[in-house]
């Protein structure tokens, strides 16, 4: 027998494997071609190419027809496994199963999203599938996509803006839709009542940013009519900004749902900015290569009814 080296390997394909089954079933190359719906000279053709693959006559004219070689009884039942495992890449992926599967879920997050939606997932996770651990990193925008891209991460969760050259490489899912409010300590005479453009320029803001001091769509928004926010303090969690603004004079802009959430928890308060700067969309990213993954379709299902809640 020759070594199979890679260019020998190049002359195998699934019709000749299930060729070669079926000359060990009917030993006649014609009840084969039958079978198949093949030619007769097809079946010739392919029993050639076996034969100088492998060096061997693999099967021997007789008056009842082929007698398959020594070495053709030896190939039969690892041929047969080869067509079997092909075939079970075919067969539709089992049912996933949340109990019994056992694995880590990578997610990237900001603050935000830290403090309102991981909570609500791993408590989840904890009754549905307690073999499935949650491991959550602070990765932000470029950051958490990059960690997609390096599969260092299984979801991304934040506010998004892909490039159209970037879009392929990833599937986004919207999860719920937000706005912005202006948040302080419980008795902040600003929150009183509804603060007035002019209100919200003359205040002392905290900005919470993980690369520091960075304009967003608050600030163009006031640019645009004659203000601009005086940020004096700029953090880059969550927690220590809510940590300061409920001792302190400062106020911060925050999406309406986390601050609800966190509203007892800190003792502030939270008013409608006093100009339009229109929602956005909190989003679940993940990789194109991960988009028929079973897993990923559970995860996401759980996240939309966490979201929805």
């Amino acid at each position: 027998m020759t070594d199979i080296n890679q260019i020998n390997l190049r002359l195998i394909d699934t019709t000749v494997l299930l060729i070669f089954l079926s000359l060990m079933r009917h030993r006649k190359a014609t009840e084969v071609a039958r079978e198949m719906g093949l030619t007769q000279p097809a079946v010739s053709h392919a029993l050639k190419r076996l034969r100088m693959l492998y060096g061997d006559p693999l099967f021997l004219r007789r008056a009842h027809g082929l007698e398959p070689t020594s070495l053709a009884q030896e190939l039969e039942p690892k041929i047969r496994r080869i067509v079997r495992l092909l075939s079970e890449t075919l067969d539709d992926p089992e049912e996933f199963d949340p109990v019994s599967t056992a694995t880590d879920l990578r997610i990237g997050a900001f603050d935000y999203e830290l403090t309102s939606v991981i909570p609500k997932l791993v408590a989840e996770m904890r009754n549905l599938s307690p073999n499935i651990d949650v491991h959550a990193y602070p990765l932000v925008y470029s950051e958490a996509l990059d960690a997609l891209v390096q599969g260092r991460i299984d979801l991304a969760i934040g506010y998004f803006d892909i490039p159209p050259r970037n879009e392929a490489s990833f599937v986004v899912e919207d999860l719920y839709c937000d706005h912005y409010v202006l948040a302080g300590r419980r008795d902040h005479p600003l929150l009183s009542a509804n603060p007035t453009l002019e209100d919200m320029a003359q205040a002392d803001h905290l900005l919470v940013s993980p690369h520091g001091l960075i304009r967003n769509r608050v600030d163009e928004t006031l640019r645009m009519q004659g203000y601009k926010r005086n940020i004096r303090t700029v953090v880059p969690s969550l927690f220590s900004a809510l940590s300061i603004i409920e001792n302190s004079d400062l106020v911060v802009t925050l999406p309406k749902r986390v601050a609800q959430s966190n509203g007892q928890r800190f003792e502030i308060i939270h008013k409608p900015l006093p100009i339009e700067v229109g929602d956005f969309q909190l989003q679940a990213v993940r990789h194109a290569r991960d988009a028929n993954s079973p897993l990923h379709f559970w995860l996401l299902e759980n996240l939309r009814r966490i979201a929805s809640l």
